[in-house]
């Protein structure tokens, strides 16, 4: 009994230990390579792949995306739309930060809202953009499942409007 009441304490321990020190446990079930499918405005398909990654050191968290769309009556060949970012932990603000830059020449700068987000929900809105029509916010939403499959959501706020949904994904954990 002794010896069980020890290794409860000490496994308990030592997940607190590496909470401490891995800035980023939060995020620890995203980390590997993600497939799937999404609709965006207009009905529009499209078939997703994303990684996240530590890097650096497990310094920051590497987010990649690729998005082919299928064609339609706007777009005859179809679309394409890749994004490149980095979530890192500003320490003096105490906020998770992501950076995300488009092939469309856009950058969003999201912040995780903490009043929105919970073990399996994380909400990012944008703080700063370049690029985009001026006074419009982006909220990104990952929406976990379980460890091996996610819901992914872009809503869009133009100037004077509330957030409506442009796309919304689902991923399922490659192994």
């Amino acid at each position: 009994m002794k010896r069980f009441l020890f290794v409860t304490i000490l496994i308990t321990h030592l997940q607190y230990v590496n909470s401490q020190e891995n800035t980023y446990y939060i995020f620890d079930f995203l980390i590997g390579n993600w497939v799937g499918s999404g609709t965006g405005i207009g009905k529009s398909k499209s078939e997703i792949s994303a990684s996240f990654s530590y890097t650096m050191g497990n310094t920051y968290i590497e987010v990649n995306h690729h998005t082919e769309f299928e064609p339609s009556d706007k777009r005859i060949k179809g679309e394409i739309h890749d994004d490149w970012g980095m979530i890192s932990y500003d320490k003096q603000r105490e906020v998770y930060v992501y950076r995300q830059f488009n092939i469309e020449g856009f950058y969003n700068q999201f912040i995780l809202i903490d009043s929105l987000t919970n073990e399996n929900i994380f909400v990012f809105e944008t703080e700063q953009t370049e690029n985009v029509v001026a006074g419009s916010k982006t909220r990104f939403t990952v929406k976990k499942i379980n460890n091996f499959e996610i819901e992914t959501y872009y809503d869009l706020s133009l100037p004077d409007k509330e957030f409506a949904n442009y796309s919304r994904n689902k991923l399922i954990k490659e192994e």
